[in-house]
């Protein structure tokens, strides 16, 4: 997985399949384990999401100052 979207895409893929897993009839404690996975999965998805916008965000920065300073010379 090369990029942020995709490991973003790979952790909620997971994230799905444990918290699918909290629904099939087991011992209350391996539920609450899938489910803390669950999450887990689902916290580290959203932070490749916010650091993908953060990415994006200073790539256009930094093409917004190189134009900015074309146009200047």
């Amino acid at each position: 997985m090369k990029d942020c979207a995709s490991r973003a895409q790979h952790y909620h893929d997971l994230a799905l399949e444990f918290l699918v897993l909290t629904r099939i009839k087991t011992a209350a404690d391996i539920k609450e384990n899938y489910r803390m996975m669950g999450q887990h999965y689902l916290a580290r998805a959203r932070a490749e999401l916010a650091r993908a916008k953060r990415r994006a965000s200073a790539t256009n920065l930094e093409i917004a100052s190189g134009s900015a300073l074309a146009q200047s010379s």
